[in-house]
Formats: C-alpha cells, structure tokens, sequence
C-alpha cells in the first residue's frame, strides 16, 4: 500500500486510555462505566473488628434474651457475622466463653467493704449488691448455678465473701460451708424469681393478683384452710422483702452457730456409717492387729 493512501485514524496509543478526574466526564468522548465513581468498600471492611471483647458482648446479649442455654458458637457466629471458627481466634471453647462473661459481669459488683462494720453486715450487704447484679443481667445467674468461674473478679468476690467469716472467727470448715450457703441462696433467689417470670408478672399486676387473692378465699375451708386463710399474704409483689428475709434468717442462723457455746460444727457431726467399731478389722471382725489362730 501506498502511504497516505488511507486516511489516518484518530486513535489514542494502544498502551494508554482516556482518563478523567472522578466525576468528570471522559475526555474521549465515550460515556464512562463503573469507574466513574468509586468502588464501595466490601460488607467485611464495614463490619467492626472481631475481638475478644465483641464476643463475650454478644454472647450475654444471647443470653439475656434466650438463656444460658440459646447460646451456642453456631448462633453466636452468626449474630457476628463470621464464620463459628473465627471465635476460636478469641476463645478456647464455649466453657472459656461462659466464665468470660460471668466474670465481666461479676466485676461490676462493689466489693468493698466496711471493714468496722459487724460481719453480718459486710455479709449482708455484699449478697444485695450480687443479687442487684445478677438481675441486671438476666440468664447470668442461671449460668452462674452451672459454672463455678476462677477469674479475677470472680475470685475477688469469694474473697469478699470469705473475709468476714473468717474474721468472725468461724472454722475453716465452717466458713466454707457459710460461703456457700450465702452465695447458692442469692444466685438460687436470682434464677427462681426474675422479674420477667411468669408468677412474678402475675402478682405485679394488681387486677390478677387481687383475682388470684379472691381464688384462694374461694376454694372449700374445709380442704384447705391454710390456703384460705394465708393465701393472699403469700402470693404478693414483694420480691425484696423477701430477699431481705431470707438472708436475715440465714445470717442470723450462721450468727447464732457461731456463739453457741457447743460450737459444732455448721453441719452437725457426721453419722458415723454402720459397721464395726473402728478398731475391728473390718476384713477379720477381729480386734485390729490380732491373727487368726495367733
């Protein structure tokens, strides 16, 4: 072919394209496609970063809605948006996961206390604020009967606990024994009687409550007088006084164990279990130390 025989082309280099500042036209004539504007970030880079903490925030989320047992690594991982093996980057297992969140929680009970004041006070006043707690976070008590947490702020709740027992002078067995008596009876109370409980709702409205008052003074005298008679002292809207009591009467016991001049034993002497005296060899029914025929 001769040069100059076909008319040149407009064209742009091969080894470049037209450009344009984002949001102007193009400078080459042709409409722009989806460079004009900037590429959204993915779904995965607007999600905030998965860390320990989000975790065992969403886990007591599950748990206050659902219970202790709704939550599980698949639900949780999907509330999150990850996939349940991401979890184990922040967490061993689902046992870690519970004693993450009942520790975090125990934390936000005040510890300190009065140390002038008598124990039975310290006492008293350290169960009201566990329990004040644990029904600020509903399913927590409920996992705290399941799980017995090591962590720091569970340990420096037992240690709360244990102070004033020691102080005042109870065995060691003893004070064990006054631990748990005082914390199964404020976790129990808090898993028994949540607000949201169906008896509970019941008696807080006084139009169902004053239904269930006349029910009682209606069932036949002469089969229930107890009930008749009792009935609507018992079923009332009266969660803290009954708290109250109870610790009272449980404080007092532990109190009265204490200066009682026979000083056994928080739970009484052990039966002994039937058998020989116990220097019989139980194998020979004779005297320990003694032979057959010797």
């Amino acid at each position: 072919m001769r040069e100059g025989s076909v008319p040149e082309r407009a064209k742009a280099p091969p080894n470049k394209r037209a450009t344009a500042t984002p949001g102007e036209p193009a400078t080459d004539g042709r409409s722009r496609s989806l460079w004009f504007n900037a590429p959204m970030a993915d779904d995965e880079d607007r999600r905030p970063q998965l860390t320990r903490e989000r975790v065992v925030a969403e886990a007591l989320t599950v748990i206050a809605q659902g219970g202790a047992q709704a939550l599980t690594m698949r639900t949780l991982a999907t509330r999150l948006g990850v996939v349940p093996g991401a979890l184990y980057h922040h967490v061993r297992n689902k046992e870690q996961l519970h004693d993450l969140v009942l520790d975090g929680v125990l934390a936000e009970v005040d510890t300190h206390l009065d140390p002038a004041r008598p124990w039975t006070e310290r006492i008293k006043v350290l169960a009201h604020r566990l329990r004040a707690v644990l029904e600020d976070h509903p399913g927590v008590a409920g996992l705290l009967k399941l799980r017995d947490p090591l962590g720091p702020h569970s340990l420096a709740l037992a240690e709360a606990f244990l102070l004033p027992l020691q102080a005042a002078g109870f065995r060691d067995r003893d004070a064990g024994l006054a631990f748990f008596l005082l914390v199964d009876y404020t976790v129990g109370f808090a898993v028994g009687s949540t607000r949201t409980s169906v008896n509970e709702q019941r008696v807080r409205d006084a139009a169902i409550r004053a239904q269930l008052h006349e029910f009682f003074r209606s069932l036949p005298p002469e089969r229930f007088p107890a009930l008749v008679a009792l009935g609507e002292h018992v079923w009332l809207d009266n969660r803290d006084e009954r708290f109250t009591a109870g610790l009272e009467v449980l404080v007092d016991g532990l109190e009265q164990a204490r200066r009682s001049p026979r000083r056994h034993t928080l739970g009484g002497d052990r039966p002994r279990p039937p058998g020989p005296p116990e220097d019989v060899n139980t194998h020979s029914r004779q005297p320990t130390g003694t032979r057959k025929g010797g």
